[in-house]
């Protein structure tokens, strides 16, 4: 490109236009071990810059990547061609029982003003103060209360998306799109759908079953459907108190155990943590604690927690109802993954390919043995921390043969048998780099054939983040 031509398109639009080395060496990465770098970065200061930089991008056969924080764990804001940076979509509107919020908001920056509200957003990621709101419709984000509040999915009220077309599109609508939308979600084989409780990989048709659930089609979608510019999503009263039970096992077995029967009483989060990451906590445990459970409850605490102690067979090692005590508490938990890379020796490290597997709570205990079995066989160290009562754990093997073929022959053999659980090889960071090649091994090839007709409404031209969740579109 001229730089003739950039200064036209800078002209052209209201946001920025940059192209320096070191901006793109900076928009190259994200939180994942991949690095890409991007031909042009934009930062749109209003809507109608977007369709012009699209346009743009079309004339000079180049992709447009919309980027929020940059947090995520699988590559899935990297690309060769425009990164679309949206942090001047910033704008939040609160309202009692939702919220009006801008793609580039970070979620830090919301929490503060719900919070004077006494409410509260319920997805919550370990990095939120750092992810933006358009980051997590994009890859479904859940996090630690995901069991009580749920996904993203399942808070987004509506969303206002500019397509590959260039078309501002508010779903759920009555829009041409949306017939074909709807006639797409009733043709899935639901046999082949993860049967879990949080899932963030694919195209979630699933979700789909009337017009009134259009805007769901856009959670975990990435970048590929459209550019999210803002989303209304459903808000929550802070409880009046809470409850954090912190218990202690000798075995990993026994708490996976418990976690079936825990489920049961219905808490706000309940949280697996392995002894490679407790020992990084400011704490003294017991010498016999192998790993930990976190469960909360944010309603009848008193009767809850009575419940806890004739249900539970770990050991009650702390209960607290301070706030603050359980904020810190939850920043312990938090860190996991900061845990993990601390604790990594010379030449070692951390792929985040098979991160992110969820199954049924009721084969957790499987997955954790699949996931032992793959560290032996692969001699790699193994970190384990995650959603339990999702049945979504965070699994994390640290090896210094990190070959691009161990590391795909590793990840086929465990979402093999993840898939055959009736599990999905991501719950809530999405495909991105990392599993894209993975996605019609999850869902067949009648469900992956409806993923490309799905990105081709949306993006005939194919110019949205391409290579993430239908890559055989752009390889053939």
């Amino acid at each position: 490109m001229k730089i003739s031509e950039l200064r036209a398109l800078q002209n052209a639009i209201n946001g920025e236009v940059l192209w320096e080395d070191e901006i793109l060496d900076y928009y190259s990465c994200d939180a994942s071990f991949y690095q890409i770098k991007p031909k042009l970065v934009t930062i749109p200061k209003i809507a109608s810059d977007i369709p012009v930089i699209m346009e743009f991008a079309k004339n000079n056969n180049l992709s447009v990547t919309p980027r929020g924080g940059g947090t995520g764990l699988v590559g899935g804001a990297l690309n060769d061609g425009i990164i679309l940076d949206l942090q001047k979509f910033n704008k939040i509107k609160a309202s009692k029982n939702y919220v009006t919020v801008g793609a580039g908001v970070h979620k830090g920056q919301l929490d503060i003003v719900l919070r004077k509200q006494g409410k509260f957003l319920g997805p919550n990621p370990s990095v939120g103060p750092y992810c933006t709101i358009g980051g997590m419709i994009a890859t479904n984000a859940s996090g630690s209360h995901s069991l009580k509040y749920g996904s993203v999915i399942d808070n987004l009220l509506e969303v206002t998306i500019i397509n590959g077309r260039g078309e501002i599109i508010r779903l759920p609508s009555k829009m041409k799109i949306c017939n074909s939308v709807l006639y797409l979600a009733h043709s899935i084989e639901k046999n082949d759908y993860p049967r879990v409780s949080k899932n963030s990989c694919g195209y979630r048709l699933d979700a789909v079953t009337n017009r009134n659930d259009l805007h769901k089609i856009i959670a975990g979608s990435e970048g590929t459907l459209g550019v999210i510019i803002s989303a209304k999503l459903k808000i929550y009263r802070e409880p009046k108190n809470k409850i954090l039970s912190i218990l202690g096992y000798e075995s990993i077995s026994k708490a996976v155990s418990d976690c079936l029967s825990l489920v049961k009483l219905n808490p706000s989060a309940l949280e697996f943590v392995d002894n490679n990451t407790m020992k990084n906590f400011e704490v003294k445990f017991p010498d016999s604690v192998a790993c930990l459970l976190f469960i909360e409850f944010d309603s009848e605490t008193r009767k809850n927690l009575e419940l806890l102690k004739k249900n539970c067979t770990g050991r009650l090692l702390k209960t607290i109802n301070h706030k603050k005590s359980i904020t810190k508490w939850w920043k312990y938990r938090n860190s996991a993954l900061y845990f993990s890379l601390r604790n990594l020796s010379k030449g070692e490290s951390l792929p985040h390919i098979i991160e992110d597997a969820a199954v049924p709570i009721e084969k957790l205990g499987k997955l954790i043995l699949l996931a032992q079995k793959i560290s032996k066989k692969f001699q790699a160290k193994l970190v384990m921390y995650g959603h339990a009562g999702n049945g979504n754990i965070h699994i994390r093997l640290a090896s210094k043969n990190n070959s691009k073929k161990l590391t795909t022959d590793l990840s086929r053999v465990f979402f093999d048998e993840v898939i055959k659980m009736g599990g999905t090889i991501t719950g809530e960071h999405g495909d991105g780099i990392a599993r894209t090649k993975f996605v019609k091994l999850q869902y067949g090839t009648q469900n992956y054939s409806l993923f490309t007709r799905l990105k081709k409404e949306f993006d005939p031209d194919l110019i949205l983040n391409p290579g993430k969740i239908v890559k055989s579109l752009i390889q053939g």
